[in-house]
Formats: structure tokens, sequence, C-alpha cells
């Protein structure tokens, strides 16, 4: 370096982009959350004599996973756009969408085991 040059500045507006769009995806975790709470709370009585409990398990272990699942993916982008720079703010709207279809495909196999 010369006298008078500054060092050059790392740019990690990336990671904030997509942590300030993450917030969203915190905010559908919270609301499908709910949703599931209240569905298999209310569905409790709806058990006819075939329903498959260990199906129903699965079911709420699915959307478990899938919200592990998404908050991985979005972690992993911060890592790399702080990393690198680049925006990924994309990422945890796609993590957002992953989580409202786990949550989906969670009641349908939840509402099947239950038939």
């Amino acid at each position: 370096m010369t006298a008078g040059t500054s060092p050059p500045r790392l740019h990690r507006s990336g990671a904030g982009a997509v942590i300030a769009v993450a917030v969203l995806q915190v905010v559908a975790v919270v609301v499908t959350g709910a949703l599931w709470f209240f569905h298999t709370v209310f569905a409790g009585g709806a058990c006819s004599p075939a329903c498959d409990g260990a199906t129903a398990d699965a079911a709420g272990m699915l959307f478990v996973v899938v919200i592990g699942a998404s908050f991985a993916i979005t972690g992993a982008a911060a890592v790399v756009a702080w990393r690198s720079g680049r925006d990924l703010a994309w990422v945890p709207l796609v993590s957002t969408a992953l989580v409202v279809a786990g949550y989906l495909a969670a009641v349908a196999l939840f509402d099947n085991a239950m038939r």
C-alpha cells in the first residue's frame, strides 16, 4: 500500500440482505407452526377406527425436518453471501416457500392418516 491509499473495502452487504429477507421466513414458520398446532389439537377426536398414529407422527416430523432444512439453507446462504459479497436475498424466499410447501404436505399426510 502506498501513502494516501486505503485498503480494499470488504463488501459484506450480501449477508445483511439475506438476514433481512429471512425475517419473512421466521414469520412463515411462526404462522405455519401455529396453524399446525391448532390443526392437530382440534383433530384429536377425529380419529377413525382405522386411523394411523404412526403416519400422523411422521407428518409432524416431516414438518419439523422441513423447517430445519429451510433454516440450514438460509444459514448457508448467509455464510456464502458474507464471504463472497454476493446478493443471495432470494434464498430465504425459496426457503419460505419450502416451509409453506412442507406445511401443506404435512397437513395432507396428517389428514390422510386420521381418516
